[in-house]
């Protein structure tokens, strides 16, 4: 069973701060990390409409130039999330979360 408030086990999830981008498949977002988040997690966004839109995580940046492979809380980061980014509005306050 996860422990939500142990970092290592809970899923991941981040809290919008700002969009930067949007493309067709790439979504630039500064979040702010609610739980240990990596490389690779796969996080989802339920829009006002009652549909689930789904990101992979494909870079995170503390700092320009800086990668890193996970952020933890309570840190924010720079992530590059891969999906179809042009279909949801994301706004300040959203959570992304691990389906």
């Amino acid at each position: 069973m996860l422990n939500p408030d142990h970092p290592s086990t809970a899923r991941p999830e981040v809290e919008i701060v700002r969009v930067e981008s949007v493309d067709g498949i790439r979504l630039a977002v500064i979040v702010r990390c609610l739980a240990t988040t990596r490389l690779g997690a796969r996080l989802h966004h339920v829009d006002g409409h009652g549909r689930t839109v789904e990101f992979e995580v494909s870079e995170i940046h503390r700092y320009p130039g800086v990668p890193l492979g996970e952020v933890d809380p309570p840190h924010s980061a720079r992530m590059i999330l891969i999906g179809r980014a042009g279909e949801p509005h994301l706004s300040p306050g959203d959570l992304l979360r691990s389906p």
